[in-house]
């Protein structure tokens, strides 16, 4: 029996406040893939509105309902019109009486258009998300409904989600080697963590390493080794898999780092005989360009072998 899934990684630059225009680019990215080709569409953290809001009333215009908000609305139609899932993150007005937060969310739609889960964001970015955001109660545990079994789709992998900082030290003060995300996912028995981020490039602007693609091992590899090292618990169980989607561009002088990547440990992967417990990047975007990359997976069973690889790649050039 197997079982395979296939994601598509969305890595995007949104035009910082103005959702239907980030929505355009989006579109253009997402136009080659047919109904039916994929299971998941992975969009970032903040995927339309952009992310480097300075205050309540600052964001409060953007802020949308789970209900009928632009982005879940948007979600809802591509995850009917592709049959697949549709992962994004959004930020959530929360319905009540004079409270000035929202919640930086994921939004996790169905094939059938329907509204699955939302996310909250468990540790907030501090520089950023503690001037609008409300921390949300803990990660969570997922089943999704996104692999297929002999030709039968949505059949159920065991997801644990979250968003950005999430997969960070707590406020930066928590001990490195606690790694909150992975270490409860690991805990949880985790097929797949799935990551949506708005990830910025901390390192020297402009990039002495930047190279017309964006994905030379100079500009990429420190950060591929860091979210690898990140998900280190993880890389305990075998057969285990990291899709991080991040996003590109540049707001308020803050530039992103892309570079969104599927991490696995399947041992079908490994280019020589190495144990089945190391990790290795599987394919991953270029650090400053929009990119879509997506990625086959497949499995003999529930609880057997996984394993990822390089499926088809897109790279795309959005003005």
């Amino acid at each position: 029996m197997v079982r395979t899934t296939k994601i598509a990684v969305l890595q995007i630059e949104p035009v910082f406040k103005q959702p239907a225009q980030s929505i355009l680019r989006a579109n253009s990215l997402v136009s080659s893939i047919k109904p039916n080709d994929i299971d998941v569409l992975m969009l970032p953290e903040m995927a339309f509105t952009g992310y480097n809001f300075r205050s309540f009333d600052d964001i409060e215009p953007y802020a949308e309902s789970e209900v009928d908000g632009i982005t879940i609305e948007w979600a809802k139609g591509t995850a009917k019109r592709l049959n697949c899932h549709v992962i994004i993150g959004f930020p959530k007005r929360i319905e009540e009486p004079e409270v000035k937060q929202i919640y930086n969310a994921m939004g996790i739609v169905s094939n059938l258009g329907e509204l699955v889960h939302v996310y909250h964001k468990t540790q907030l970015y501090p520089p950023v998300d503690p001037l609008w955001a409300r921390a949300g109660d803990g990660f969570c545990m997922i089943d999704l409904n996104i692999a297929r079994v002999d030709g039968l789709r949505f059949q159920p992998v065991n997801c644990c989600v979250g968003i950005c900082m999430d997969l960070s030290p707590d406020q930066f003060e928590a001990p490195f080697e606690a790694y909150e995300l992975s270490s409860f996912a690991t805990k949880n028995k985790a097929e797949l963590m799935l990551c949506c981020m708005a990830w910025l490039d901390l390192g020297p602007q402009p990039d002495p390493a930047r190279t017309e693609s964006g994905k030379s091992s100079a500009e990429t590899g420190e950060q591929l080794k860091h979210w690898e090292t990140r998900c280190t618990p993880l890389w305990t169980l075998k057969n285990r898999s990291c899709v991080i989607c991040n996003r590109v561009g540049m707001e308020s002088k803050n530039v992103f780092c892309g570079t969104s990547c599927v991490i696995s440990n399947a041992k079908a992967l490994k280019k020589s005989a190495e144990d089945d417990k190391t990790p290795t990047v599987v394919d991953y975007a270029s650090k400053h360009k929009p990119e879509l990359i997506i990625v086959f997976a497949a499995t003999s069973s529930r609880n057997s072998s996984r394993f990822f690889q390089h499926f088809l790649h897109f790279p795309h050039s959005i003005s």
